[in-house]
């Protein structure tokens, strides 16, 4: 696994800092506007907000650990410190189609604590605002309505956003019993 990220990870991690850093300029009150990653998961898309992210990366190594919950894929090593990598498609009830062709891991930092969340595909760095969130989500599988923040139309799409502290707090996200 390489130190840095390469590639596409690479160019979106660069566009995550650049708007990251822009976050903490005065915004107008009137454009409340926040950055998110867009990702997919089998045909739908989704994301997160650009504070939680830490890396995007091609898939690394995961060693499996045992008497885990089936969502959790095991345990990763990002430059020393080791993660958890969780599978979003299952921990969503989502079906596990073909295997990804690019598959990547974003890590995410909620509660001083890092996660690795496996993703099919990266899109873009999605501008919304709140008055965007209007929608609800679609919730399949073992999705909870504790998991989104809402949905938005962009580019002709749904966009499902996470609540990203609503999902990793989740009963069950981290024991066997789940």
């Amino acid at each position: 696994m390489p130190d840095f990220p390469s590639g596409p990870g690479k160019k979106i991690l660069e566009q995550i800092r650049r708007a990251q850093q822009n976050q903490h300029a005065p915004v107008a009150k009137d454009s409340p506007q926040q950055q998110y990653l867009s990702f997919r998961l089998n045909e739908e898309w989704y994301a997160l907000s650009v504070y939680q992210l830490v890396e995007v990366l091609p898939l690394p190594k995961i060693t499996r650990v045992p008497s885990v919950p089936d969502h959790i894929l095991g345990v990763m090593n990002l430059r020393g410190e080791v993660l958890s990598a969780i599978d979003l498609k299952k921990i969503l009830g989502l079906p596990q189609e073909t295997p990804a062709v690019t598959p990547s891991i974003v890590v995410v930092e909620e509660g001083g604590v890092r996660t690795g969340l496996l993703v099919d595909d990266i899109g873009d760095l999605v501008d919304l605002g709140l008055d965007d969130l209007t929608e609800e989500p679609l919730l399949t599988g073992k999705a909870q309505p504790a998991f989104f923040e809402g949905a938005a139309h962009w580019g002709g799409i749904l966009l499902s956003v996470i609540n990203l502290r609503g999902l990793l707090q989740a009963e069950g996200m981290y024991s066997p019993q789940g």
